[in-house]
């Protein structure tokens, strides 16, 4: 035998190394696969709560996307309808502020008018009084025709003076 091996030293070793096995399996083996296995199973339920923490935040993304998407609509839509009610008030405004300018001419017109004729009624009656008072003079006296230019030129003083 050339290597020195003896073969009860190998069957021993067998056997030893058998027992080991045995204890090693019976005590040793069982606490590591539990930890083992504890372990296992608490990465697993990390890898699945992190799995449902993703789905719960893109859902959460997903729904607060809708949101600000309805929010943008809601807010274009309250733009609008404020526009449009800006625009319409602006229209009324204008057409009332037409009317009334409108009215204000047509009595401003009707007043103006009024008070053409009272002004033209007073002249007509001053010229009148103006015309029995010269036509009394001159026919009071006989006059000749510087005397009745005088008596014209007192009249068209005294109807431009107000007298």
């Amino acid at each position: 035998m050339g290597l020195g091996l003896n073969l009860g030293t190998i069957v021993v070793e067998i056997v030893s190394f058998l027992i080991f096995l045995f204890f090693m399996s019976k005590f040793a083996f069982p606490p590591i696969e539990k930890i083992l296995r504890e372990r296992r199973e608490r990465i697993e339920g990390a890898i699945e709560e992190a799995r449902k923490d993703r789905e719960e935040a893109a859902r959460l993304k997903q729904q607060f996307e809708e949101q600000i998407a309805s929010a943008r609509h809601e807010a274009q839509s309250l733009i609008e309808r404020a526009q449009r009610t800006a625009d319409l008030q602006a229209q009324e405004t204008i057409q009332s502020a037409r009317e009334e300018a409108t009215r204000l001419v047509a009595m401003a017109r009707t007043e103006i008018e009024g008070e053409k004729r009272e002004a033209l009624r007073e002249i007509r009656s001053e010229v009148a009084e103006l015309s029995l008072a010269i036509a009394g003079r001159v026919l009071r006296e006989e006059l000749d025709t510087a005397r009745q230019r005088k008596l014209v030129d007192e009249f068209l003083s005294t109807a431009e003076s107000g007298s």
